[in-house]
C-alpha cells in the first residue's frame, strides 16, 4: 500500500493513472483512466476494482473490461477504443500539458507570494479573490491543461474578449521580453522568470496556435 500511494502521488499524466503491482501475481493493473479528473477521495474506491491487461497493453478503454490497448495507441489519430476515447481531445491536450496538480500549484504559489489579486494580471477582473468568479483555481488548472488552445480556455472559463486580449498580450509580452506592454498591466521584471517558464511550456504545446 505505502508504494501504491507513493505511485499514485509521483503520477505525471492526468488523464491516465495506472498502479503496476502485484509482479509475482501476473502484472495486475488498476485502471483510473475512467476517473478522469475525480476527487482523489474517489480513488480509493475505484482502486478495488481490479482489471487484468496485457503489461504490452495496459490501457482499458474505459466501459469495455476486455478491451486493452498499448500506450502508443493513445492519441496517434486513429482511434482504437470503440468510442475512440483514446483519442479524446481533452485526454491528448493534457497528455502533452503540466499535470493539473503542478498548474494548481504554481498558480497558487503566484498568489502566496503576490496577494490573491495578483492573476487578474493574467487573467482579468474575474481573476480577483483567487480566482473565485472564474470558479477557483483548481478549475482553472483543469482547463489550461485540457483545453488546447487560448480561445477554448478563454469560451470554457467565459473570459470576455477583451480579457482573452488581455492574455494574448501578456503572453507575447513574456515571450518577447516586452516589458513596456508588461508594466501597463502591473507586472514587475523580477516576477517574470517563473511566469515566462510556465507560460512558454502552454505555448509550447499549442496554447497560442
Amino acid at each position: 500500500m505505502k508504494a501504491m500511494k507513493m505511485l499514485l502521488r509521483a503520477s505525471h499524466i492526468n488523464l491516465i493513472v495506472f498502479v503496476l503491482f502485484g509482479l509475482a501475481r501476473g502484472a495486475y493493473l488498476i485502471d483510473f483512466s475512467h476517473v478522469f479528473h475525480r476527487n482523489l477521495a474517489n480513488v480509493k474506491r475505484e482502486a478495488e476494482s481490479v482489471t487484468k491487461c496485457p503489461t504490452t497493453e495496459p490501457f482499458r478503454c474505459p466501459g469495455d473490461k476486455k478491451h486493452c490497448i498499448s500506450i502508443q495507441y493513445l492519441c496517434d489519430g486513429t482511434a482504437d477504443c470503440h468510442d475512440g476515447y483514446d483519442e479524446d481531445q481533452r485526454l491528448c491536450t493534457a497528455a502533452k500539458r503540466p499535470p493539473v496538480d503542478e498548474i494548481k500549484k504554481f498558480l497558487e504559489s503566484l498568489m502566496a507570494n503576490h496577494g490573491p489579486n495578483y492573476l487578474e494580471k493574467l487573467f482579468g477582473r474575474l481573476a480577483r479573490e483567487r480566482m473565485v468568479k472564474l470558479g477557483g483555481v483548481e478549475k482553472v488548472a483543469q482547463a489550461l491543461s485540457e483545453n488546447e488552445t487560448l480561445e477554448d480556455f478563454a469560451r470554457v472559463l467565459g473570459l470576455g474578449m477583451d480579457d482573452q486580449e488581455r492574455l494574448r498580450r501578456v503572453f507575447y509580452a513574456v515571450e518577447n521580453g516586452d516589458m513596456r506592454t508588461l508594466r501597463t498591466y502591473g507586472f514587475k521584471e523580477s516576477e517574470l522568470p517563473d511566469l515566462k517558464m510556465f507560460l512558454d511550456r502552454l505555448a509550447a504545446t499549442g496554447f497560442m496556435d
